[in-house]
């Protein structure tokens, strides 16, 4: 099980106004379809096959690399950590 970190949470309307009362996290094309961890500052949620895929944009890299690169956005519900203490 491969392991992201983000830096920060993607409110739905940015994706789809129909998307606009979730809270979504973005991960890159390179970990679609496989199942990963994902943390958010001390919150942690696990994606495998069985969660929805919301949607994907592709976009110009940044620093000129002459390239694009892929999001695929998820629904953010992480693991209630009271939950892991038992």
């Amino acid at each position: 099980m491969k392991f992201y970190k983000i830096k920060k949470l993607i409110k739905g309307y940015r994706v789809s106004p129909d998307l606009k009362h979730l809270t979504l996290v973005g991960i890159p094309f390179k970990y679609g379809g496989i199942r990963i961890k994902i943390q958010y500052e001390k919150e942690i949620m696990e994606i495998s096959r069985d969660n929805p895929l919301l949607g994907s944009k592709n976009f110009k890299d940044q620093f000129g690399r002459n390239r694009e690169y892929t999001l695929y956005y998820y629904e953010w519900k992480p693991r209630d950590n009271q939950y892991n203490l038992f």
